[in-house]
């Protein structure tokens, strides 16, 4: 296999064992073979989970690594893409699942078309509630202010490297929202398969659901760190450019969702 990109599914666990056999066992039931599984224990206290990781520990096509203390979601997704190999990652949280061609199909895209640096996918919701959602039409201006990307997209390793990853301040949530944000300051393109290959289990009270209670402090949070793309002249600009843009580019091949943003987003 050594010819075809190596895929790295990261996977970040706190204090959900009861999930993460699951996570794990839909990441090694993908129809694209070549992928690594890298798991992140963020420091979990409960004893079930501790026992669950010892046993995970065991299997050797898994590699799991420990912090010794919590850090939060994105520290977790950046220390494992720092240990990861992958051409391209694709972060998976431990009470989520994947669909068995999730890899295969966004992988492709990112094969074949260089300058998009992540692709989306639909969404399906399971445990207390059950729906699909395939997102909107992504474009750069929107997505400052809503967030349609999932969670769960591939992205390339190198435009990780070129925003300096997650923002590990974010801990109280939206931090995948100011990732692709970045991604698509920094000029990259986002492409979306419009399947639901990509599964949220819907439970209680997840982060989340605590993030949308703080919506307002951590969105101002996003604006503040990308302040110069919130300017009424930068706005302005962006959504004219998306516009002229939407009507001259060709769609992409495997999707009919993409946007590209051509600046070079220095504030002035």
């Amino acid at each position: 296999m050594n010819d075809i990109p190596l895929v790295s599914i990261i996977i970040p666990c706190y204090n959900y064992g009861k999930y993460v056999e699951e996570a794990i066992s839909s990441a090694k039931n993908q129809t694209y073979q070549n992928v690594e599984i890298i798991l992140v224990n963020d420091a979990s206290t409960d004893p079930l989970t501790k026992n669950v990781l010892k046993k995970v520990e065991g299997d050797t096509s898994v590699t799991v690594i420990h912090h010794e203390v919590n850090k939060g979601l994105p520290a977790a997704r950046n220390t494992a893409i720092n240990t990861s190999s992958g051409k391209y990652i694709l972060p998976l949280d431990a009470d989520d699942t994947i669909e068995s061609t999730i890899v295969e199909k966004t992988m492709k895209i990112l094969e074949e078309t260089t300058d998009v640096g992540f692709v989306s996918v639909g969404m399906r919701y399971f445990g207390d509630v059950n729906f699909v959602h395939v997102p909107p039409p992504i474009n750069f201006y929107k997505l400052l202010y809503h967030n349609n990307v999932s969670v769960t997209s591939l992205f390339r390793k190198i435009a990780w490297e070129q925003v300096g990853g997650y923002n590990e301040s974010l801990t109280e949530g939206y931090e995948d929202w100011e990732f692709w944000i970045n991604l698509a300051k920094h000029g990259w393109r986002c492409s979306c398969v419009e399947e639901p290959l990509f599964n949220y289990r819907k439970h209680g009270n997840s982060m989340i659901t605590e993030s949308k209670k703080k919506h307002h402090y951590i969105y101002n949070q996003i604006k503040n760190i990308h302040r110069d793309l919130y300017l009424p002249t930068k706005l302005s600009q962006m959504k004219y450019q998306w516009r002229v843009t939407k009507m001259k580019e060709p769609r992409l091949k495997y999707s009919n969702k993409s946007f590209r943003f051509q600046d070079n987003y220095q504030s002035k």
